[in-house]
């Protein structure tokens, strides 16, 4: 389903408990973000999320046989935000052509890519990278000067953990390293998500605090100190747009789900959405 709307009983749930977070603890959450992933991968290592193998499904931009390419016969990708590689391995699997920057501000998740046993430093180039304090991704992309340009730039799950003031300048920054041409494949949380909806539910040790991070945007503090942001397609639309520089289309993913265990129906929403550089 695309495009649907919020159901009447996720916007109820939605407006109750909206406790906004004191400001020491919204200057730091976002000051100490980095340590919280770093953290996180500390204890999940890469149990956490599975491989994604949908990505080439739901984007013909990172298929094997898409010949759209811009100049050269190799396909490049710059994954921001590859935790410890559960895009980009699936991806060099199904393409042996494929060749990958891809970064992470977690030390941790980056050194977990490096010693993947798929992992293979002539095809990928992972490194550290804080997307809203660092400057040197020239510097970084450079360091494989045989490659050709990078074809597609990839955003999934990425700028939910970054502040909202923070977004439209991090995206504009990205797409400043990708030539005319190139795509931009994007995927995220959306307002109304059952991650979303259990932030306003779950009443256990973790969560106790108020975790939402803004009176005006749907920001929150997870229990393990990371953050999350939920999307509407119009804010998506709105922030490419402001960015700069990109044409495509954006829309509402709606996934429904049972839970063999409880029989409870989960609602996941997700905007996604594809660009060219133009």
């Amino acid at each position: 389903m695309c495009g649907a709307s919020l159901p009447a009983a996720s916007a109820d749930v939605l407006a109750q408990n909206r406790r906004v977070s004191t400001p020491f603890m919204i200057e730091k959450t976002q000051r100490d973000a980095g340590r919280a992933w770093d953290k996180f991968y500390k204890a999940n290592e890469d149990r956490f999320f599975k491989n994604r193998h949908w990505t080439d499904r739901e984007f013909e931009e990172l298929r094997q046989n898409d010949h759209d390419l811009l100049t050269h016969d190799t396909p490049v990708l710059l994954e921001v935000g590859c935790g410890v590689g559960n895009t980009v391995f699936p991806l060099l699997e199904k393409n042996a052509q494929l060749r990958v920057h891809c970064c992470d501000f977690s030390p941790r998740a980056v050194d977990m890519v490096t010693k993947h046993p798929a992992h293979d430093a002539e095809r990928v180039n992972a490194f550290v990278y804080d997307l809203v304090k660092d400057t040197s991704l020239s510097a970084h992309l450079a360091a494989r000067p045989a490659w050709p340009a990078v074809s597609t730039l990839s955003l999934i799950f990425v700028l939910s953990a970054i502040p909202p003031h923070e977004q439209v300048r991090v995206v504009r920054a990205l797409l400043d390293h990708i030539p005319t041409g190139a795509s931009v494949v994007f995927r995220d949380y959306a307002r109304g998500d059952l991650a979303q909806l259990r932030f306003h539910t779950r009443r256990d040790a973790p969560w106790a605090e108020p975790s939402l991070l803004s009176d005006s945007h749907h920001w929150y503090r997870r229990g393990d100190h990371t953050m999350a942001y939920f999307f509407t397609r119009d804010e998506v639309e709105r922030l490419f747009a402001e960015a700069g520089g990109v044409a495509g289309s954006v829309e509402e993913v709606v996934r429904t789900d049972t839970n063999r265990k409880t029989g409870a129906i989960m609602e996941r929403r997700f905007i996604q959405a594809r660009f060219r550089r133009v």
